[in-house]
């Protein structure tokens, strides 16, 4: 685990990669979950509005275009560190939207294919 001072004492590229990992997970799910909700359309009903495409498919899979990148900027530790922190919460936010929050609020993890 750790701890608050071992942070600050990572390389740039982990720190920056913790941060926008966090920053992005919250900000990610809190808009995910005011498109799911606060519209009160099931994910069907909003399925079947048409929405664009890029709004069906799980947000997980955005992060494969920024996790081919990171090897072409390994040597550039800040930019690095914000695409791999922006993929790590891209999945952990999709992740937890599905094995946590859709349980708990619609009692199924509503995983499905665009």
């Amino acid at each position: 685990m750790i701890k608050g001072t071992q942070l600050f004492s990572l390389p740039p590229r982990w720190k920056y990669a913790t941060v926008y990992a966090g920053v992005v997970t919250v900000v990610v799910e809190a808009v995910t979950l005011a498109m799911r909700f606060g519209t009160g359309m099931s994910a069907a009903d909003f399925n079947a509005t048409e929405p664009p495409l890029l709004l069906q498919i799980h947000h997980l899979f955005w992060c494969l275009p920024l996790l081919l990148i990171v090897p072409l900027v390994w040597r550039k530790p800040k930019l690095c560190g914000a695409l791999l922190g922006i993929s790590i919460g891209l999945i952990v936010s999709d992740l937890l939207h599905h094995f946590v929050v859709l349980p708990l609020t619609v009692g199924n993890t509503g995983w499905h294919w665009p």
